[in-house]
């Protein structure tokens, strides 16, 4: 794949369509550092990380369809598989709209037509970046860049994800938390986050 030219693609789709771009490509800066920062967890590749940063860059553009937001991401995934690509395989879009799909609500399952067909090993790559990408996503839960850094630490059970927050982010580490779900199954390690002290936290709720 050549990433440069793909990269153009995605954000050129990403630019059409987002009325966000601050929020989306600040969730792909968040997701492709906790890539980095748990690579020892999850052994996937730079290509991999790539396709987190295009999910990412894609996982909003549904509301430019479902206008009330509900159903917004399978609407993200509909407009990825739906979009003519010149620099994605068929199978590569099709992993970009699952991971972009996932980033919020339901989990996936064996329910879900598209994840189903997936062969086992491509199953559990869409888990682990769809994991990343609902951290990230809950990280931005104002949609304000108040998450200005991010490190980890890995545990036999447990991941502690350190912020740095430029303004109050509890509703960023609630969100973070009730979205890390996915990553807890898929890493069986319990996930928690500790904005760095004088971070301050005034308000909670999470999508």
């Amino acid at each position: 794949m050549n990433i440069p030219a793909a990269r153009e693609e995605v954000l050129a789709l990403m630019h059409a369509l987002e009325e966000e771009p601050h929020h989306v490509q600040h969730v792909a800066s968040l997701a492709v550092h906790l890539f980095d920062e748990l690579e020892d967890l999850h052994g996937l590749n730079d290509q991999d990380r790539f396709l987190l940063e295009a999910a990412s860059q894609l996982h909003d553009i549904g509301w430019s369809v479902a206008r009330e937001g509900k159903g917004h991401h399978r609407e993200s995934a509909r407009l990825i598989r739906e979009h003519h690509w010149n620099n994605f395989s068929l199978d590569t879009t099709g992993l970009i709209a699952q991971v972009a799909r996932y980033h919020r609500k339901s989990l996936p399952t064996m329910e879900h037509e598209e994840f189903a067909a997936l062969a086992p090993a491509e199953r559990r790559r869409v888990q682990q970046l769809a994991s990343l990408l609902r951290i990230a996503d809950g990280l931005d839960r104002s949609h304000q860049q108040y998450i200005s850094h991010l490190s980890a630490e890995i545990f036999p059970g447990r991941v502690t994800v350190h912020l740095i927050a430029n303004r109050p982010a509890t509703r960023e580490v609630a969100a973070a938390t009730k979205k890390s779900d996915l990553a807890q199954a898929v890493f069986q390690r319990e996930f928690s986050f500790a904005p760095q002290p004088g971070a301050g936290e005034t308000d909670s709720s999470a999508r």
